[in-house]
């Protein structure tokens, strides 16, 4: 989101997120969303013109949260695990955000929300370029060699990534995933690299 989000907004935004990190299933509604944010619906939609408004702004979030931060770890010296540490970024903001998983996984989205769904997509496309060129980089800078082209280790790497998030959501929130990570990083470098 390129605008700056208002108060209420924010409000809103979190509200639902914390909706999504409920153990038990809930239809969310704006009704819903309206009576724990103790507003009116009038009030979300003078905000937001549709839920899939908000759920386009919390992906609006992963983005500005997440690139600015894979640009700086790209930015240091590239090395066999700069790769890594941009999956261990985005699991730790998946562990930090828990609701927000749920869209990433897309399993509060409804056939309505198709334009959520393709700007996830687009998300994990991106994910998946950022950790190709991290291992296109180490290639070029090191002359090291790999067992797969950077295009596969990164297909491989966003792989593993979206069943962690899966798996996160799946465990309602309470699988460490990146401590699972942090053991299967080591283990994917052995395979990645020669």
């Amino acid at each position: 989101m390129t605008e700056t989000l208002t108060n209420r907004q924010i409000n809103i935004m979190q509200t639902l997120v914390s909706m999504l990190e409920s153990k038990e299933p809930i239809k969310i509604t704006t009704a819903e969303l309206a009576k724990r944010c103790e507003i009116t619906e009038a009030a979300i939609y003078k905000h937001f013109p549709s839920k899939r408004k908000i759920y386009e702004g919390l992906v609006d979030f992963c983005e500005e949260n997440i690139f600015p931060r894979i640009s700086s770890i790209k930015k240091e010296v590239s090395s066999p695990e700069t790769p890594f540490n941009i999956c261990t970024l985005i699991l730790a903001f998946c562990e930090k955000n828990k609701g927000i998983c749920k869209i990433l996984t897309r399993e509060v989205l409804t056939p309505d929300e198709i334009k959520i769904e393709e700007k996830v997509n687009h998300l994990f496309e991106r994910f998946e370029l950022e950790i190709k060129l991290a291992f296109q980089n180490y290639e070029q800078s090191s002359k090291a060699k790999f067992n797969l082209t950077p295009t596969d280790s990164a297909g491989l790497i966003i792989s593993i990534l979206e069943g962690k998030i899966q798996s996160f959501v799946r465990s309602n929130f309470k699988r460490k995933v990146l401590e699972e990570w942090n053991e299967y990083s080591s283990k994917l470098m052995l395979t990645i690299y020669k």
